[in-house]
């Protein structure tokens, strides 16, 4: 089974920018795939394709890399329509990536949506694949992410709201990384419109909004009806990690395949002025960040406590006033 690595690029200067993005310009998801599509070639994978709705702007950017090292760009057919100012709205779009992708992949061809923010360290396991490629889907669980911070029960109540059904056995999964079949795209597409169009008309009531929420729906859905889900991040596939957070060994990412760093994008940015990728150096960079997060973590705890004990130490004067 061969792979089909490809990636978003959708640049639009009136949306609003993604929350995890610190850099307003529109085209800087160009370097961060530049930097990702080094990863791959160095990992030995197939070099990325750039989806986007912006080819010639995304050619431009790409102009000073030598042709046999770029990422391949190919015009997005963008059909969705949807506030500008929704969160992740460039992410929306993948759907329309899945369904332009299902109608050209061969049937020998999985499709392995990225997002840009990642790098690739190492091959996907080839066992891996081959489940992947029985089952026509793997995909990555982050519902022990998800449901802790924002609380299992509004997580599940937005699910079920998007998919129009209760879910026998709810999770949630991650949008930066997908392998899957031509025909468990041709599946899932047209139920994810229809999660989609749900997703849309019930947005006011929704606490969670970007691909990830009518995406997950949907696989849900089809998970109770039978589809197989390969989960990825337990093989180490992939891992989601952000700077300074001890939910995870640091260690532990440096045996994923492909790590997703959507807090540190410009760490991405800055390795792709390099001609090659070089893990080592790389992993330098993500550490130091990690360190620097850690600190910023700590002392974000410290001012924490301290607004507390001085609110407790004015709140207990002022009782002392009120009562003499």
């Amino acid at each position: 089974m061969n792979l089909f690595p490809c990636t978003l690029v959708y640049v639009d200067a009136d949306a609003s920018p993604g929350p995890n993005s610190t850099n307003r310009d529109p085209l800087s998801y160009v370097d961060q795939a530049i930097c990702l599509n080094n990863s791959l070639r160095r990992a030995g994978m197939p070099a990325l394709t750039i989806m986007t709705n912006a080819p010639a702007l995304v050619d431009k950017r790409l102009e000073t890399i030598p042709r046999e090292k770029r990422p391949a760009v190919t015009p997005l057919t963008a059909t969705i329509k949807l506030p500008k100012n929704t969160p992740f709205y460039a992410a929306h779009f993948k759907l329309d990536l899945m369904d332009q992708v299902a109608g050209s992949l061969p049937a020998d061809t999985m499709m392995l949506l990225l997002d840009a923010d990642m790098v690739a360290f190492l091959p996907l396991d080839r066992d891996l694949i081959a489940r992947c490629a029985q089952a026509g889907l793997g995909v990555f669980d982050i519902s022990d992410q998800v449901f802790p911070a924002y609380g299992s029960e509004r997580v599940v109540a937005d699910l079920e709201i998007v998919a129009g059904r209760r879910l026998g056995n709810p999770r949630w999964y991650g949008g930066e990384f997908m392998l899957a079949t031509p025909a468990s795209l041709r599946r899932l597409v047209p139920r994810a419109r229809a999660s989609y169009a749900r997703y849309l008309s019930e947005s006011g009531r929704l606490k969670h909004h970007g691909d990830e929420s009518f995406i997950s729906a949907t696989l849900n859905a089809l998970a109770d009806e039978g589809q197989v889900l390969i989960e990825v991040g337990a093989y180490q596939a992939v891992g989601r990690h952000w700077a300074g957070n001890n939910y995870r060994d640091l260690r532990w990412f440096r045996c994923c395949s492909f790590v997703h760093l959507p807090g540190s994008k410009g760490l991405l940015e800055k390795e792709a002025r390099f001609a090659e990728f070089a893990p080592d150096r790389f992993w330098r960079h993500m550490r130091v960040a990690h360190l620097r997060g850690r600190v910023r973590h700590a002392l974000k705890r410290i001012a924490r406590t301290l607004s507390v004990e001085r609110l407790a130490s004015l709140s207990a004067y002022a009782l002392r006033g009120v009562k003499s």
